[in-house]
């Protein structure tokens, strides 16, 4: 079999069991009080890696993955998992200090931290690259604060690329 057919089959394969789960997972991590952050499935030496992400509002903590880590190998092994994975390793982590922040919600959470922003468009003056305390959010923008210009900066939702917070020693 060549490698390109097989590691696509793989990846098929691994996106169909995540499809499937992550329902499961939503619900067993919401009645911990958790969220789902982020969740993947990776074939790799000695069975499938499944790497789960787990957030809530004041931020989770060490026991927060310890308790989830729990929960979602009982589901995983249990009788009610309707695609039971033979052979896995369950990784779970919060999403970390500089945190990637992906939705209007993300940065309703951090408001009053500092974060980087990437925009998809430049502005007026070529900038696509802000870095700055997150001074407010509504439905459609995000307003940063950046100190060293002492300026805010509007940035639409719909053109950041990439953000993250920003750890201040």
């Amino acid at each position: 079999m060549k490698k390109g057919i097989y590691s696509s089959d793989m990846k098929d394969n691994n996106r169909f069991i995540i499809q499937k789960i992550k329902q499961d997972i939503i619900r067993v991590l919401s009645e911990k009080g958790l969220e789902l952050f982020d969740m993947t499935l990776r074939s790799e030496r000695g069975g499938k890696v499944l790497r789960i992400t787990i957030d809530k509002e004041t931020g989770p903590g060490i026991e927060d993955c310890t308790e989830a880590s729990r929960a979602i190998s009982a589901f995983l092994d249990g009788e009610d998992n309707i695609v039971p994975l033979d052979k896995y390793h369950l990784e779970v982590s919060t999403p970390g200090l500089e945190r990637p922040l992906r939705s209007q919600q993300d940065f309703v959470r951090q408001t009053g931290k500092k974060c980087k922003i990437i925009t998809v468009n430049k502005d007026e003056s070529g900038r696509k690259s802000y870095t700055g305390k997150i001074d407010s959010v509504d439905d459609s923008k995000v307003t940063l604060y950046v100190e060293k210009e002492s300026a805010a900066f509007e940035i639409s939702l719909d053109n950041i690329s990439k953000a993250n917070l920003v750890v201040e020693f």
